[in-house]
């Protein structure tokens, strides 16, 4: 960015006059406390506000991650810092959204006493919109934040509050570093009413499933598809695709699908095409990411049940469940049977065989009737009649 300044390029004046000639809606993000590279304190990444005033950092526990050491809001001088950034890019800059992106990182007051904080930042966010409201031109605003409204409110987002005092425009909500794929749309819903856009956010990888290869989002057309679809079918108005970018990176670096993003803007055309589903899985932020399904250990004549976000299919259209199981005991596929929805779907109909680090991983493949599909919240039951067993990944393919 310096290199580029230093040779008369504005890069963010030169991306919002490339997105308008495109025909993109040109938009800025301003992370509202980014805290990347905690473990080298003195690297670059850290503003020279922040490196110039400990006394109005945070020092929460290690349960916040990186973030524990953020910027404390309670601060006047903090949330003044950050309004005169959005001043100076409201007064440099044409654009027609500013999104605060409140999740990456995501503490910005110290634990506990909710209702304080939600009112400090509350007006916060009022004078934010008083800055959009002296431009020469309507600014959308839109704010990014954790996985569940009681988080948000935990971390001091009062969303109730910005929808009855109209002060945003849009709520993305989404996992810190990971992809969920079973966020509450109906409670986000309830909370913001009909006047708020909801947009559903992912991360770069398809899940975090505990041993087994990440898989990269921006690589799938399937899972694409299958994310746009469930959140759709749920009741979004959009999808937010964070780290799209990311499968640059790496040891075999290969653009983004940019080219499926197209069709996703219209999910009825979604409907019979190839796709996948997930089950949220891995590791995250505790108090931002809400729970993960899988892992999960299931005994004998026991039986789980995994909830998945979906999008109904055409009748005939070939649906399949795969569940990934760890475990030396004996099970067969006549062991394991599901239900989905109202629907029996089991007992499974084949093992395929994985090889994963030395580990015996097992896919039990079940054939789901595509009426059992149906947009919105979905429910799998699963039972196990054989040996203990771990389910690593929870899995619903169109075919």
């Amino acid at each position: 960015m310096k290199r580029l300044a230093d040779q008369g390029c504005d890069y963010l004046a030169r991306a919002l006059a490339h997105c308008s000639t495109k025909g993109v809606t040109p938009g800025v993000t301003v992370r509202m406390n980014d805290m990347h590279d905690v473990p080298w304190p003195g690297s670059n990444l850290f503003s020279r506000f922040y490196m110039e005033h400990p006394e109005l950092r945070l020092s929460n526990p290690p349960a916040c991650g990186w973030s524990a050491t953020g910027l404390n809001y309670e601060h006047a001088a903090v949330r003044e810092h950050y309004l005169e950034l959005i001043r100076e890019i409201v007064a440099g800059y044409e654009f027609d959204v500013l999104e605060l992106d409140f999740l990456r990182f995501s503490s910005y007051f110290p634990r506990a006493d909710f209702a304080r904080h939600c009112a400090i930042m509350t007006g916060f966010i009022r004078e934010v919109r008083g800055v959009l409201a002296s431009a020469n031109r309507r600014i959308a605003l839109t704010a990014r934040v954790a996985t569940m409204p009681a988080a948000a409110y935990e971390l001091g987002f009062d969303l109730a509050a910005w929808a009855r005092e109209g002060l945003v425009d849009a709520v993305t909500f989404g996992a810190f570093l990971n992809t969920a794929w079973d966020m509450p749309v109906d409670e986000f819903r309830q909370i913001a009413g009909d006047d708020i856009a909801l947009y559903a956010c992912a991360d770069f990888a398809v899940d975090r499933r505990v041993g087994l290869p990440e898989r990269s989002l921006p690589r799938s057309t399937e899972f694409l598809r299958g994310f746009a679809s469930a959140y759709r079918a749920a009741g979004v108005d959009g999808i937010e695709f964070f780290n799209f970018f990311c499968s640059r990176e790496g040891q075999q670096p290969q653009d983004p699908l940019f080219g499926v993003l197209r069709e996703l803007q219209s999910p009825e055309q979604l409907r019979g095409k190839p796709k996948a589903y997930a089950v949220t899985a891995g590791w995250g932020v505790g108090e931002v990411d809400g729970p993960v399904q899988v892992p999960v250990v299931i005994g004998r004549d026991q039986h789980r049940v995994f909830r998945m976000l979906l999008a109904a299919e055409p009748p005939g259209t070939p649906v399949e469940a795969e569940i990934v199981l760890e475990g030396e005991g004996k099970v067969s596929p006549a062991d394991l049977w599901l239900h989905v929805n109202a629907t029996a779907a089991g007992p499974a109909r084949e093992f395929r065989e994985m090889a994963v680090e030395g580990k015996r991983v097992r896919s039990a493949i079940f054939a789901v009737p595509a009426a059992a599909l149906q947009d919105g919240a979905n429910r799998l039951f699963f039972r196990n009649e054989g040996e203990l067993l771990t389910v690593l990944a929870v899995e619903v393919r169109v075919r």
